[in-house]
């Protein structure tokens, strides 16, 4: 029902330059944590990136997967250019989309997200947690690979720009509380302190 896929072509700036997708979280880099936590609903993940020949070596470590690494048709255009590459390679009906920068992204958050897509006939269903829509840990229908394509085609390269011309519902924090699922999945990690405390709060 759903293809995985993990948006890995940023250029990591306020990281400093170090490839977010492969900072270590408990002995593993967070790229073989997502594929992992990904493995368990999807059949097929997808990782766009333009510099696949870092993660290729850490992808093949991770045995029994389906996993795919492709680049942006529209190079260094953000988020919204990996979904509509991923949107070309993914054979199920769904997408769950999640930054490389997420450690804790949740299988069972968007199995739940994807069967209310389905069953509300929804372009999307997207987290609303605190008042932040967080539409990387989304799930998508693969048809708005077109409607990227569109954007992009008008030099319009936001993510929030995607929702003004799809129709998402949004699922708050009551949502998947209902479900048992903790919220903590959107947690992302963009700069060195929040790496730091993100370690602190594991250990």
């Amino acid at each position: 029902m759903i293809t995985g896929v993990i948006l890995a072509g940023g250029l990591n700036r306020r990281m400093g330059g170090k490839p977010k997708a492969l900072l270590p979280v408990q002995g593993e880099p967070l790229l073989v944590r997502q594929l992992k936590e990904m493995s368990k609903i999807c059949k097929e993940i997808i990782v766009v990136s333009n510099e696949p020949e870092i993660l290729h070596p850490h992808i093949l470590g991770v045995s029994g997967l389906n996993v795919q690494c492709i680049r942006d048709h529209y190079v260094q255009k953000g988020p919204l250019s990996g979904m509509h590459a991923a949107s070309l390679e993914a054979r199920e009906p769904l997408l769950w989309v999640v930054g490389c920068d997420m450690p804790f992204i949740s299988a069972k958050a968007a199995w739940v997200m994807g069967e209310l897509c389905q069953e509300a006939n929804r372009d999307a269903v997207i987290p609303s947690l605190e008042g932040r829509i967080h539409p990387l840990h989304g799930v998508y229908t693969k048809l708005i690979g077109s409607e990227a394509e569109l954007l992009l085609k008008q030099e319009e390269y936001r993510l929030m720009g995607l929702l003004d011309h799809i129709d998402w519902q949004s699922v708050e924090k009551d949502f998947f509380e209902k479900h048992e699922i903790s919220t903590h999945f959107a947690t992302n990690v963009n700069t060195p302190d929040d790496y730091e405390e993100m370690l602190v709060n594991l250990s």
